[in-house]
């Protein structure tokens, strides 16, 4: 008795594997049977029972033809497909008279796990048949196993069963005998209970047990020689494959992601074993055989017992939803961390979308999750190279500083939109960006050299020329200083003139005067102080003939000199005339 009871394989969660519960794979899929013989397809077609049997009709009728479908007539291949309380034997699939090599194929539409197959024939089993699987929707076939009543000759070069190990290829001889004559089975287990599998999970049983399709090849009919002899049709009618039900029992192969599957098409079958995965542990697809689209951190891999080999999420700093798993990434991070981004948005870019895109810098002010990190960069272009780029984050260590801009040679500013010290007429044609000031950076205002837009020179207060390039008469020494030069400041007693040597400002000195300002006198000289020269005013002309007094007392302490003094009256005044002068200066 075949039990098509479906059994629940334990809930899924986030501390062990979990697994669908199985049941008949052909419920619900009848479409996806077909078979390279019919009988009756194309007109009915008459069929006949060996003689031996017990039915009082030996002959009867087949019509497989469409309107014929649910009648006693009518044995397409979708009659294997039996449920819970049909009646069994009322319908059958019937290959036609005579056919020995014969397949049934079936189809799935996503992969399953098949355990086994059970079919149930009404007439003789076959004297030879194999059964074939594929996992990549029929591009490549394996053979699970041979079925032979003569293995030697039917499938020479095959070893004979049973297996030793679950991917030993063999032939099986026990359920090939005529007898029974009806109603006998052909079993096969992937897994057969003899075989001891210490690891379920290995990759060795899963590839067994997956698939996309089956296929069982009929090779050979049993026959009692007859039709080796006649020739005739109606030798033939007795002769043909007929099958009553069939079982391919499985689930859906959810890699231990998935403890049930769901319909694809939200239409509910009863007794369908569903294909749609309804994944856990961030998969997703039909068969969980992906990670979602954000969660490929680490690589896929299926689950086992208790361990769930959850999908990771990838950090995108929540500008990406979708990533890949590399491998050289993964092995680089010592492998803890494979996920490399997809599309980053915002205008962001990097395995984890961590870094600004070109003509883009990082916002230091905001989150590095921000959809709003990564402003565009805001250079002039006409000061700016490199397409307008600017530096896309800050590192000392590198001279970056985030949204700074890369200037021409002859232009700065964050955003390179003036030109330097000394160099105007900023300008996009000119690959350096601005021409050279004709005029001494040091002699102009604020040490800027010309006027950035007219290249007009503006001298300091001290600077004269053109280009601002010498100082104004009695100054000298050029340099960065507000005034630009230095007062000379010659000593007008000790110097000829007022003015200065440019350069170092030494004045120009008289005989035997030195220093740089003229101010000190030759070792060996001195500078007579105005007390040096008297003039008597009892020599001098008066305007008023005022009287000269001398003193007869000499002994008395005296106050002038010379003879005496001369006393003016109000209003009075008095005239000296003075030749003989040693020098001009600044008297006191």
């Amino acid at each position: 008795m075949i039990i098509l009871a479906i059994y629940p394989s334990g809930r899924c969660d986030d501390f062990q594997a979990c697994y669908p519960a199985t049941g008949n794979l052909l419920i619900g899929r009848e479409d996806r049977l077909k078979t390279s013989s019919t009988c009756g397809l194309r007109q009915q077609i008459r069929y006949c029972v060996v003689s031996h049997l017990k039915e009082k009709k030996k002959c009867f009728y087949c019509d497989s033809r469409d309107r014929f479908k649910g009648t006693a007539r009518y044995h397409g291949i979708e009659n294997v497909v039996s449920r819970v309380g049909q009646k069994r034997r009322q319908f059958w699939w019937q290959a036609e008279n005579g056919v020995e090599n014969v397949y049934i194929q079936f189809d799935l539409e996503a992969e399953f796990h098949f355990t086994h197959l059970v079919m149930t024939f009404k007439t003789f089993r076959p004297a030879a048949m194999l059964i074939e699987r594929s996992h990549d929707f029929g591009r490549t076939w394996k053979v699970y196993q041979y079925f032979a009543y003569d293995c030697g000759a039917s499938f020479p070069g095959i070893p004979l069963g049973p297996r030793n190990r679950i991917t030993d290829l063999v032939c099986d001889s026990r359920y090939s005998n005529v007898e029974p004559s009806t109603e006998g089975e052909v079993i096969f287990r992937v897994l057969p209970p003899n075989i001891h599998i210490d690891d379920p999970y290995s990759k060795e049983v899963q590839d067994m047990l997956k698939i996309t399709n089956l296929r069982i090849n009929f090779t050979q009919l049993h026959t009692l020689g007859d039709n080796l002899l006649d020739p005739r049709v109606e030798v033939k009618e007795k002769y043909y494959y007929a099958i009553y039900d069939m079982v391919v029992r499985g689930s859906c192969s959810c890699y231990g992601h998935a403890s049930r599957c769901i319909p694809s098409n939200h239409e509910t079958i009863p007794d369908m074993v569903y294909g749609r995965c309804e994944c856990t542990h961030h998969t997703k697809g039909l068969n969980c055989e992906l990670c979602e689209d954000l969660y490929n951190d680490l690589e896929w891999k299926p689950a086992i017992g208790r361990q769930t080999n959850a999908c990771k999420k990838c950090e995108c700093n929540n500008h990406a939803s979708r990533c890949h798993f590399d491998m050289a990434v993964f092995q680089a991070s010592n492998n803890i961390s494979g996920g490399v981004c997809d599309d980053c948005q915002h205008n962001t870019m990097g395995v984890h979308c961590e870094r600004c895109r070109p003509s883009f810098y990082r916002d230091l002010n905001r989150r590095l999750d921000d959809p709003y990190v990564c402003q565009q960069c805001d250079c002039d272009p006409r000061g700016s190279k490199e397409e307008g780029n600017c530096d896309p984050y800050t590192d000392q260590a590198l001279g970056l500083e985030s949204g700074r801009c890369s200037c021409k040679k002859n232009v700065e500013g964050r955003r390179c939109d003036h030109c330097k010290p000394g160099f105007w007429n900023l300008h996009e044609i000119n690959p350096d960006g601005c021409e050279s000031c004709s005029c001494n950076q040091m002699g102009t205002v604020g040490n800027h050299g010309c006027n950035v837009n007219t290249g007009e020179c503006v001298c300091k207060r001290n600077v004269v020329g053109r280009d601002c390039n010498q100082c104004a008469p009695n100054y000298y020494g050029l340099g960065v200083d507000e005034e630009g030069c230095k007062f000379c400041d010659c000593d007008p007693g000790g110097s000829y003139s007022p003015d200065c040597d440019q350069t170092t400002g030494q004045c120009n000195c008289r005989p035997h005067v030195t220093g740089r300002r003229c101010d000190q006198p030759e070792p060996g000289y001195f500078v007579p102080s105005p007390d040096y020269i008297t003039f008597e005013a009892e020599d001098a002309k008066t305007t008023q003939g005022s009287p000269i007094i001398t003193p007869r007392n000499y002994d008395e302490r005296m106050h002038w000199t010379g003879q005496g003094f001369n006393r003016l009256p109000p209003y009075s005044g008095i005239e000296f005339t003075i030749d003989y002068i040693p020098s001009s200066k600044y008297y006191d």
